[in-house]
């Protein structure tokens, strides 16, 4: 499969290229070349597509550019950063479809559904190794925790990122949170098919230990 220097376009998504991608180069920039190249494979790209593809990454890459150097301004605007990053992303995204055809562009949507995927499943790894010795889990029951609970993170991004460019009133913070608490339900919901009763009090326990010592920090 193709492997993390895509992580480099699906890190957009949660509009953090530094934290969530291992495929950017030392300087933080992408590895426009090696994009290229696995994309070029996996979707079995012409030379003009690949010549296409490298100019939309690198507009892609400019743009993000442009709102980092937004985002480190002390009176940075943090809804017009984000509202930069999904411009540059919806404008990514319009130019790959103009110069994939519509096989391609479907097998680049998925193959970058799993990339974002594996992000997230990364990320709920680590929680499952600091809560593992706390709930006494099996190897079976961390590994079958791993989708649920990436799955759950993403989403709750995924709504974070959504609306962090809106002008936040009553009727907007109240669907923010009718999302979120539903992701929530349902990460839990999947992780109690996994866990014993008695585990999952010691989940919740352990979630509200590692809530208050964030507070005390």
């Amino acid at each position: 499969m193709v492997k993390l220097t895509l992580v480099a376009l699906a890190g957009l998504a949660i509009a953090s290229q530094a934290a969530v991608s291992p495929a950017l180069a030392q300087d933080g920039d992408m590895d426009v070349e090696m994009i290229v190249e696995e994309l070029t494979e996996a979707l079995a790209l012409s030379d003009e597509q690949a010549q296409e593809v490298t100019g939309h990454l690198q507009a892609f890459g400019m743009a993000m550019d442009e709102a980092s150097a937004k985002a480190e301004n002390e009176e940075a605007d943090g809804a017009q950063m984000i509202s930069a990053l999904k411009a540059a992303r919806s404008d990514f995204q319009e130019s790959m479809q103009g110069t994939l055809s519509e096989e391609q562009y479907a097998a680049y949507e998925q193959l970058m559904d799993e990339v974002m995927q594996e992000i997230f499943e990364s990320i709920a790894e680590l929680r499952i190794t600091d809560m593992r010795y706390e709930l006494d889990l099996s190897d079976e029951q961390a590994a079958a925790l791993k989708p649920v609970m990436g799955t759950g993170i993403r989403g709750l991004v995924g709504v974070i990122f959504e609306y962090a460019d809106r002008r936040m009133g009553p009727r907007i913070k109240l669907q923010m949170a009718n999302k979120l608490k539903s992701i929530s339900a349902e990460t839990k919901a999947g992780m109690n098919e996994i866990l014993t009763p008695e585990q999952q009090q010691k989940y919740e326990a352990w979630k509200e230990a590692q809530k208050s010592s964030q507070e005390g920090g």
